[in-house]
């Protein structure tokens, strides 16, 4: 069965809610930092009927954290499946990307991943050039490098360095090994470093 607009997508866990400490996995009490500890990706069951996207049955799909926290989007409980919203032509587009069984990330609609550039840690020389320690970081990010290809974007790709509007970068984990990416969208992005 598909769904008209949406992705239907199999979510086993809500929440990563175990860790793995010297060989053993222990309990972790979400309660204290539910947010960050929410699941944001679960297996493509359908994709939707109306749109022709990158993605299959069987792929990882990203999507917005809200996903599997709300009743609305539950499709099936018994299978443990949730809509995930589709529209290409949408800034309120949850499905964020594909990731394929060799691990190409595939960013869909108007969404783009970016990697931080690695920050340069400044040391603070007094006059007289005695050490006073490590220049506090800036936190602010403009600048990023994107990460995966987007088929319904033209004018970046992967490799390039872009800028972006202060506090676009919303940063989040993709499953092992991917690690952490910011996500945007490309209304964010002001230029592309030659």
């Amino acid at each position: 069965m598909q769904a008209l607009y949406d992705f239907i997508v199999h979510i086993p866990k809500k929440l990563n809610d175990t860790i793995e400490v010297g060989g053993k996995e222990l309990f972790l009490d979400t309660r204290f930092d539910e947010f960050s500890n929410r699941v944001s990706h679960g297996t493509v069951v359908a994709t939707p009927a109306k749109y022709d996207t990158p993605a299959q049955a069987g792929d990882t799909i990203i999507f917005h954290h809200h996903i599997n926290m709300e009743d609305k989007y539950l499709w099936d409980k018994d299978k443990e499946e949730y809509l995930v919203t589709f529209d290409p032509d949408s800034r309120s587009c949850q499905a964020f990307a594909v990731i394929k069984p060799s691990g190409e990330i595939i960013t869909l609609a108007n969404w783009v991943f970016l990697t931080a550039p690695p920050a340069e840690k400044k040391e603070e020389v007094s006059a007289s050039g005695i050490f006073l320690g490590i220049a506090k970081e800036d936190t602010t990010n403009t600048e990023g490098v994107v990460r995966a290809k987007n088929m319904y974007i033209e004018g970046i790709k992967v490799g390039d360095t872009v800028g972006f509007k202060e506090n676009a970068d919303y940063r989040i984990t993709l499953p092992e090994p991917h690690g952490d990416v910011f996500r945007m969208h490309i209304d964010d992005i002001y230029y592309v470093k030659e």
